[in-house]
């Protein structure tokens, strides 16, 4: 073979050997959760009893959903607002996060002490939740009255907030970016290890297929029955999962609990067959 077609051929099977590299370089990686996830999660939510909305904000930005944008009475979710509004206050008096301050939010957040939210809630006001409320995009986040039409029930102080699925999907997504970043490390460790007693839901559906979770929980009766929500942010891979599933309504804590985690299920498992059981 002439020397110059033998170069040729060599050079041919180089960029041949080469091209699957490069394509799989230009290759978007998979969106988390996938389409098929987040039918499915539909699919099961809408057979579901109650007044319930969840949403969910993919890896790629982009939210999904049922009744996203409808408006719940908070429970304890809004802790998670409480303590990123309370970090930023000490990040913009230039104040370090003291014992005190530890002593507080660590309650706060790992057993959801409504004791030591009232503490923190006294210090920032509505004003700090409504603050971070716009600072962060929300289109839904109120602050009602002492009595809510919406679950028929009462609330004071922090409790009176009221919010949606869509907001606490994207406020969860991106919280990070919100965090002073002298006390992100805090933050998420505070989120990250709440107790496994509420550790249901998102984080006992997610954890076994290897999600970092950082959640936090919602709980109480209202004049419709049970009220059980969770908002959470999922990590795995360098990709990112906002997740928030809110219900009123449900016949039992039991029934809204399971609610929570079948959507955290489909949104993080297989689909198919097995994920419908």
């Amino acid at each position: 073979m002439p020397k110059g077609v033998l170069l040729a051929v060599l050079a041919l099977a180089c960029l041949l050997a080469a091209a699957p590299v490069a394509r799989a370089q230009d290759e978007p990686a998979s969106t988390a959760p996938s389409l098929d996830q987040v039918a499915a999660a539909k699919e099961y939510f809408k057979a579901r009893k109650g007044r319930r909305a969840f949403a969910v904000v993919d890896s790629k930005g982009e939210l999904s959903g049922i009744n996203v944008h409808a408006r719940f009475v908070t429970a304890s979710v809004v802790k998670a607002m409480l303590l990123v509004e309370y970090l930023r206050t000490l990040d913009r008096e230039q104040r370090s996060l003291s014992r005190a301050d530890r002593n507080l939010l660590t309650p706060m957040i790992r057993v959801s002490s409504n004791k030591a939210a009232t503490a923190i809630y006294r210090r920032i006001g509505d004003a700090g939740l409504r603050r971070l409320a716009g600072v962060t995009g929300m289109e839904d986040f109120v602050i009602g009255a002492g009595y809510l039409q919406s679950c028929r029930c009462r609330a004071g102080l922090w409790a009176r907030a009221q919010l949606s699925a869509a907001d606490q999907a994207r406020f969860f997504w991106d919280m990070d970016r919100f965090l002073p970043s002298q006390f992100r490390a805090f933050a998420r460790n505070l989120l990250e290890t709440v107790v496994s007693e509420q550790s249901w839901g998102i984080p006992a559906a997610a954890r076994p297929f290897g999600w970092r979770v950082f959640f936090k929980v919602g709980l109480r009766s209202t004049g419709l029955g049970a009220l059980i929500h969770q908002s959470a942010r999922l990590e795995q891979d360098g990709q990112r999962i906002g997740l928030a599933v809110l219900t009123d309504g449900d016949p039992t804590y039991a029934y809204g609990m399971a609610t929570v985690r079948g959507v955290g299920q489909r949104i993080v498992g297989p689909t198919g067959p097995v994920a419908r059981r």
